[in-house]
């Protein structure tokens, strides 16, 4: 039976570009790594960061926008 980690890890490298050109981070992805070296059969793992914010204040008036990314590795059927 292949264990759940060397899944992640193939779909990790596998779509590398494709994560990046959605904004996951390095830290991001690390994160993901950490989780299932702790444990390797885990059925998902999610982790979201925040990757740009901008906030105007002015004239008691503020604007606040944030990118936020997900991202999920979970078992499917």
């Amino acid at each position: 039976m292949k264990m759940h980690k060397e899944k992640y890890e193939e779909l990790l490298l596998r779509f590398a570009k494709e994560l990046h050109d959605v904004g996951v981070t390095d830290d991001m992805k690390k994160r993901v790594q950490d989780s299932y070296e702790r444990t390797p059969n885990i059925a998902a793992i999610a982790v979201n960061d925040v990757i740009k914010k901008v906030y105007y204040h002015h004239d008691g008036y503020a604007i606040e926008a944030k990118c936020t990314v997900e991202l999920s590795v979970k078992t499917a059927k």
